[in-house]
């Protein structure tokens, strides 16, 4: 009755009805191409189940899963197994072991639990396996590390096929995996990233006015107000700090039409990194918080507050923690931010007026690459290579044949590193506007996103004098 199956067999000096469980799990698109969806192991179990007049009751399923995944990451193998220890079935019967298992010291871990509670398991395309035979161990443990090395050699190839397709400016992964302000189009093996036009005015706004604020705090609320959103901080740091908003992904630049500009998104991630912990205190703003470097340790000053002459005076000043509370530092030095705020006021076109000096002497002594042309048009080859291969006009093999021999001629050109050139507009700009009187009518906090828009760090002698060569600007 029960044929080659030996697990079966030993039920039928019992005479009682044989309960199984059905298990079936499918981890790609891959897999189901080969004919192991769901509905297709399922099936199979319910024909074996029927000729062999066994009852289900139960039905497992991992779909998306991989075999090689520990017990509890298998959401219904694990619930699987709490049941036979339950004592609701005696036999687990699944279509092949790669559908069971594909780790081998996993497979031990799961067999060690179900022979505990009495619990075998039959695979119906691999007869000669029974894990109660002393003999068919070998043969199991032959089975599994096949299945292994299999599920391994198939990752790696899946990886390899992922870079290139990101390579491609494809997308891999699930839309879901580019939320705000990205939408994914095309078909299913060419799909792509692009803005998402219904958020781009939105994006834009975000970034102008955490630029102008460079609050984090602020611009959430603004973001949510406006809108009518509902975005954590969470929510926002990761919008930006997102490459994408430049283009790049994974390290492939130009994946996606840009938001802003790599300069941009860099000058973003520096406000966000400043120290602007001077006060905890509500309705209490310093002007440089975050951007006076101590000349000695490095570290950023910390903006401190006081009153004196029994509340009527009220006094803001910088000093370095490290020097007053640690004492690793030497600058014991406290400065006030009046006299600071008027020594830039009082230099600042001296002080932009060496700058554009600087950076226009370093930008006329660079000398031409001749080189550049050539690369210029390697990369203009390169892309096109990538759009044919998008659109299907070229092969893989083709596309990859033709990508190395650019990519290798590409890296053979010996192109000098030069520095980015520095966008000088806005401060030679700035020299041309009475900024003097436009910044008196300003709020605090609206000078505050002056002096930040404009220098990015400075420090001060002992004598707290502002050195002209320490101040760097955007």
């Amino acid at each position: 009755m029960y044929g080659s199956y030996q697990q079966l067999l030993r039920y039928q000096e019992t005479g009682r009805v044989i309960r199984i469980a059905k298990y079936a799990r499918c981890s790609s698109d891959e897999q189901k191409k080969n004919g192991y969806t769901i509905g297709d192991q399922l099936d199979l179990i319910d024909a074996f189940c029927g000729e062999y007049e066994l009852v289900s009751v139960g039905e497992y399923v991992d779909e998306g899963i991989s075999a090689t995944l520990e017990i509890s990451k298998r959401k219904d193998l694990a619930r699987m197994i709490e049941d036979a220890k339950a004592g609701k079935f005696d036999i687990v019967v699944f279509k092949c072991i790669d559908r069971f298992f594909r780790n081998v010291g996993e497979y031990y871990e799961a067999q060690k639990q179900l022979r505990a509670a009495g619990v075998t398991w039959i695979s119906i395309e691999e007869s000669d396996l029974d894990p109660d035979d002393p003999d068919a161990a070998f043969k199991i443990n032959i089975y599994l590390t096949m299945a292994e090395y299999e599920a391994k050699k198939t990752s790696k190839r899946i990886r390899f096929n992922n870079k290139m397709r990101i390579k491609n400016k494809q997308v891999v992964t699930g839309s879901h995996c580019f939320l705000f302000p990205w939408k994914v189009e095309g078909e299913k093996r060419n799909r792509y990233l692009v803005k998402d036009k219904e958020n781009e005015e939105m994006t834009y706004d975000v970034l102008d006015f955490f630029e102008k604020h460079q609050s984090k705090q602020a611009t959430l609320g603004y973001l949510n107000i406006k809108y009518g959103k509902q975005w954590t901080m969470t929510s926002l740091r990761n919008l930006l700090t997102d490459t994408l908003l430049y283009g790049e992904y994974k390290g492939i630049p130009d994946y996606v039409e840009p938001y802003i500009t790599k300069e941009r998104f860099d000058r973003i991630q520096d406000i966000l990194k400043r120290n602007a912990r001077a006060s905890s205190t509500p309705n209490r703003t310093f002007l440089f918080s975050g951007l006076i470097k101590c000349p000695c340790c490095g570290r950023n000053l910390s903006g401190n507050y006081s009153r004196s002459g029994g509340g009527k005076y009220s006094s803001y000043v910088y000093r370095c923690n490290a020097a007053r509370q640690q004492k690793i530092c030497p600058y014991t030095i406290s400065i006030s931010e009046r006299k600071i705020e008027a020594q830039l006021l009082d230099n600042l076109g001296q002080y932009i007026a060496n700058e554009v000096l600087r950076v226009e002497s370093i930008t006329d002594a660079q000398p031409k690459n001749k080189n550049e042309e050539k690369a210029r048009k390697i990369k203009a080859e390169m892309d096109r290579l990538n759009m044919m291969f998008r659109k299907g006009r070229i092969d893989e093999a083709e596309y990859d044949d033709e990508y190395y021999a650019l990519d290798k001629k590409l890296k053979a050109i010996d192109i000098d590193e030069k520095p980015p050139e520095r966008d000088l507009d806005a401060l030679k700009g700035l020299l041309k506007t009475d900024y003097r009187g436009l910044y008196n009518q300003l709020t605090k906090e609206n000078q505050k996103a002056f002096w930040r828009n404009i220098i990015k760090e400075f420090s001060l002698d002992e004598d707290r004098k502002i050195i002209p060569d320490s101040i760097i600007f955007f």
